[in-house]
């Protein structure tokens, strides 16, 4: 580390400070603190996922217990309550973490514990981005603008892109929780480099729409089978801008949706036939990440 100001030796001005520790906001702080983490788990059990690096099982035959991190937040879950708590306080002593108990807030998604399973949602993180708009009072919408009508014309630039890319890269965000503003946002994240008025008009259409649907979210149910379901849809030469088809999937675990995603397929598909085939491959390759995924959790698949 390069001598901070004000504390530079006069005699040897050009040498710099090797340390003992890692400082939070150093660039290797990160990778620091998740190989010592990653390290101390190995130590006592825990097996690091072979396709999510952030993820870690610990199985003892009969009893499983996941440990997810993201950075310096933790999720952690067994089927044994006791191990748990031991395990916890285990964890508290050598990470010094603080357990806040039955998780409600992660990572902005607010979670709601119901007869069913859980509710994930992000009310608080709306009206957020309606603040940072001004558009708290705005007047709701009941439905989303079309996609088709988002497009490159001739209009007047933006006066403030930055803050367009900003608010764009906030709903991106949001496609966690509500999948119904998925196809929209990606249409708007296209013109991100040079926006126009009718694309902020847009962004503006978008929140009046979420303005009515904050208390919307997305419910994990308990199922009863463990089967994998994948639906592909694709939409053939579509965009008038330059003819690429958009594509999308959508994978269900038993009744839940757990993974999607919808955008321009790479290349300009010459049949209808020639588009749906990469959607479904699309797709496919999803579905195969999701099995090893869930053989990592040890879930019996169907």
């Amino acid at each position: 580390m390069k001598q901070p100001p004000g504390f530079v030796d006069s005699t040897l001005p050009s040498h710099v400070c090797k340390l003992h520790k890692s400082l939070y906001v150093l660039k290797q702080a990160l990778r620091a603190w998740y190989t010592h983490m990653s390290d101390f788990l190995l130590s006592i059990g825990f097996l690091a996922s072979k396709v999510d690096t952030f993820l870690f099982i610990l199985s003892n035959g009969t009893n499983i217990f996941y440990l997810l991190v993201c950075v310096n937040d933790i999720l952690l879950t067994g089927s044994n309550s006791a191990m748990l708590y031991r395990l916890i306080q285990l964890l508290s002593f050598e990470l010094k973490l603080r357990d806040l108990g039955a998780v409600h807030y992660f990572l902005g998604i607010e979670v709601q514990s119901t007869g069913m399973g859980l509710m994930l949602h992000q009310h608080k993180y709306i009206l957020n981005i309606l603040t940072r708009v001004g558009m708290t009072s705005c007047k709701p919408v009941d439905t989303l603008v079309s996609p088709l009508k988002i497009t490159i014309l001739p209009d007047t630039s933006f006066s403030d892109p930055t803050r367009f890319r900003q608010i764009v890269g906030a709903l991106q965000y949001l496609t966690f929780t509500h999948l119904d503003i998925c196809f929209v946002v990606n249409r708007v994240c296209q013109f991100m480099h040079a926006p126009i008025d009718s694309h902020w008009a847009t962004i503006k259409h978008i929140l009046c729409y979420l303005n009515g649907t904050t208390s919307y979210g997305f419910h994990i149910t308990r199922g009863s089978s463990f089967a994998l379901h994948g639906f592909t849809n694709v939409d053939w030469a579509g965009s008038i801008d330059d003819r690429k088809s958009t594509g999308g999937y959508l994978v269900f675990f038993s009744q839940t949706p757990i993974s999607w995603k919808f955008g321009k397929q790479r290349m300009v598909a010459r049949s209808s036939t020639e588009a749906e085939y990469t959607a479904l491959a699309d797709d496919t390759a999803k579905v195969i990440w999701l099995q090893y995924f869930l053989i990592d959790l040890q879930v019996t698949l169907v």
